[in-house]
């Protein structure tokens, strides 16, 4: 699959920070909003790069899978968005929720204004909205409710063990983020940006504090998972074809609208011009266009299918194409070849050894999270109860390679 370049928002400039980890689908949550965490932690605000795309096509590159520890990033967001977590939820009899609530958690009231509310929040912060087909609005509204009570039910846990962000730590956050991402404008271009969206700066804050304190119950909860070298050992056998390096091609590639127009490049690049030079005056993807079209070392996995196997059946210093995807037609430059290669357990060992205490720890978060539900009391209005409220959380911990 491309990167697919998404469309900004209706008016002003996105603000741009990590998607959040709840009250959303994991299907309704783009790719690209989700990293790999960084030493053993969960994501973390701010680490995704979302900026709006110029509007060119991107390079032939393909999304790739979470690696190492990345499975807990993902399971973060889609355990606590709701989708398909295993709640006892349910709407109960005697008027719960009370005349105007969304829902009730644990005592804890959402009224109808606070829900709509968090809708237009996850649009202006993260734009994802509401399906336009109405036959998908009440799944949508149902997951968002699902999501909402998950959170509370982690706030709730969160307060009991005391670990609650300090506000410093959560402003110095805040801070970070606005100086990485506006360093020109700095606060009062991100103060304009959230006002395109009628968001406040408060939004934000506790949009930080959210994540920033669902990752300190996360650490608690796995703090003492481990793994025997026994078991490293034996996952070394079990995936020792998926953690070999995979070949990988230095290439250069440009991207034009028509077929017509590629093969012309291509007859220039094999005439007297350079590729580089070529790919400088005409390619469309604004990304690699300055840089004479260079990709990089890519694997075959990274690429878009149909361009990736035109490249990896290509000999060393040659060219090939045109090659059609979804973003245009391209030609591109094999310049060099990287032979793949087994690795040894010695090589992959603390990675493997990391991977699994992800692995581990997902399955301990998902219990945790399971269990909690199971005693949880709540209700929902009409029109916002989840599809199945009682499904069990989605199998998450089977390590994707790319």
């Amino acid at each position: 699959m491309t990167d697919e370049p998404r469309e900004p928002p209706e008016s002003g400039e996105e603000p741009d920070i990590e998607a959040p980890a709840d009250e959303i689908a994991a299907d309704e949550i783009p790719a690209d909003k989700i990293t790999a965490p960084e030493d053993g932690e969960a994501a973390a605000d701010g680490d995704v790069e979302t900026d709006w795309d110029d509007g060119s096509p991107p390079p032939p590159t393909a999304e790739r899978g979470p690696s190492k520890l990345a499975l807990i990033a993902v399971a973060l967001v889609a355990l606590l968005a709701g989708a398909g977590t295993a709640f006892a939820l349910s709407n109960r009899g005697g008027g719960c929720p009370a005349k105007g609530d969304a829902l009730k958690v644990e005592g804890t009231e959402v009224s109808e204004a606070e829900f709509t509310r968090r809708l237009d929040l996850l649009r202006a912060l993260y734009d994802v909205r509401p399906p336009t087909d109405e036959a998908k609005v009440t799944a949508f509204r149902g997951d968002a409710a699902k999501g909402m009570a998950v959170a509370i039910l982690v706030s709730h846990d969160v307060a009991k063990r005391n670990l609650q962000a300090a506000d410093k730590v959560v402003r110095d956050r805040l801070d970070g983020f606005i100086a990485q991402r506006y360093p020109q404008g700095g606060r009062d271009q991100f103060i304009q940006a959230l006002g395109n969206f009628g968001v406040s700066e408060a939004d934000v804050l506790a949009e930080f504090r959210r994540i920033l304190d669902t990752q300190s119950l996360f650490k608690a909860v796995v703090a003492d998972v481990k793994v025997g070298e026994d078991q490293i050992s034996k996952a070394f056998e079990d995936r020792k074809a998926q953690l070999a390096v995979p070949e990988k091609r230095l290439l250069r590639h440009l991207v034009v609208k028509t077929e017509d127009e590629a093969k012309k490049a291509l007859t220039r690049i094999n005439g007297p011009e350079t590729f580089e030079g070529v790919a400088k005056e005409i390619s469309l993807d604004a990304s690699t266009k300055d840089k004479g079209g260079e990709l990089g070392s890519v694997s075959k996995a990274q690429l878009d299918p149909t361009f990736g196997g035109a490249a990896f059946e290509a000999a060393k210093g040659a060219t090939f194409g045109p090659v059609q995807t979804k973003n245009g037609w391209h030609v591109g430059l094999v310049e060099d070849v990287v032979a793949g290669h087994a690795v040894t357990l010695e090589e992959v060992h603390d990675s493997l050894r990391d991977t699994l205490v992800a692995e581990a720890s997902l399955t301990r978060w998902r219990g945790y999270l399971a269990d909690r539900i199971r005693t949880a009391e709540a209700c929902y209005a009409k029109g916002n109860r989840p599809a199945d409220p009682k499904a069990p959380p989605p199998d998450l911990t089977t390590p994707t390679t790319g």
